[in-house]
């Protein structure tokens, strides 16, 4: 195992990015384990509530990516609830028992009966992202959870190589990847075997979708003193609002890039650069809200 990748969440066990405000920790018993997952909800529940659920990298917590994403704070003012689940060994089983072989699709299946049946859930604007293993398991929810999750993110985690996948698919996919090109962890632009590479991974989804349309805008260079900058890359087609974007944050690092937490010294010294321009978090919160499960029936 990287010794790098440990020590960075060995930081994170230490506490230092939790948030302040604490979810509401739930449990369910599946597949004969009691698995946890925290609840953050916005203070008007009146109406049912759009979720997004968030998944944690490996050796990381639940809580841990709460404070490193503070998707709460974007979430929240627009309406959204954020679900943290908590993995088995700290980590989500991408397709190929690298980390575990738990029935995580089935798990996070549950976990949406469970919270739709506690909560006022809006089930037909439920979403998934993550960090590092965590956005390769959102990939993994691509092929066996379109039917209850309306759209998908990754940040900074890459699509597995899975022959054996099952991936039946009877609609479009959206999709937004962020990665930074100095990912030392999940690579840019080459496959390292177990993994594509980011390049790889978006024009997968890309091709899947048909989107034969592709808009690449270099944006502004604000805060140069990061060290980057971004290109985002969008592929759409006509007569359709399916859409994959991409930020490609060139010299970033593997990071949730734009997260305040990014920017400590410590991470920037083993990770890589922070980027300025943009914040994973609010991203990721505008591009859900242009989907809804009932646009694809």
């Amino acid at each position: 195992m990287n010794k790098i990748f440990i020590f960075f969440i060995a930081f994170f066990l230490l506490g230092g990015a939790k948030d302040k405000a604490v979810p509401k920790k739930e449990i369910i018993n599946f597949d004969e384990k009691i698995r946890e997952y925290y609840v953050s909800l916005p203070e008007d529940t009146s109406k049912p509530v759009p979720i997004i659920i968030n998944f944690h990298g490996f050796l990381s917590h639940a809580m841990d990516q709460q404070g490193f994403s503070q998707m709460d704070n974007y979430a929240h003012q627009n309406g959204i609830g954020v679900i943290y689940p908590e993995g088995v060994k700290r980590s989500w089983n991408v397709g190929k028992a690298i980390l575990n072989d738990e029935n995580d699709i089935g798990f996070v299946n549950a976990l949406i009966d469970s919270v739709s049946s506690n909560y006022n859930i809006d089930s037909n604007r439920i979403y998934a992202c993550g960090f590092s293993n965590g956005g390769t398991f959102s990939y993994e929810l691509m092929c066996g959870l379109s039917n209850k999750i309306a759209a998908f993110g990754s940040v900074g985690g890459n699509f597995s190589i899975n022959e054996n996948r099952l991936c039946n698919i009877d609609r479009e996919i959206p999709l937004i990847h962020i990665h930074g090109t100095k990912d030392r962890l999940q690579k840019y632009n080459n496959s390292d075997g177990d993994f594509l590479s980011t390049v790889e991974s978006v024009n997968y989804w890309a091709k899947y979708n048909q989107l034969d349309i592709k808009v690449v805008e270099n944006m502004e260079d604000i805060h140069k003193k990061d060290g980057t900058t971004v290109e985002k890359h969008t592929y759409s087609k006509n007569n359709s609002n399916t859409q994959v974007i991409h930020f490609k944050v060139v010299k970033g690092g593997h990071l949730w890039l734009g997260s305040p937490i990014a920017d400590w010294l410590i991470l920037r010294l083993f990770f890589g650069k922070n980027n300025h321009e943009i914040n994973s978090s609010k991203e990721l919160v505008d591009f859900f809200l242009k989907y809804k499960l009932s646009d694809f029936n």
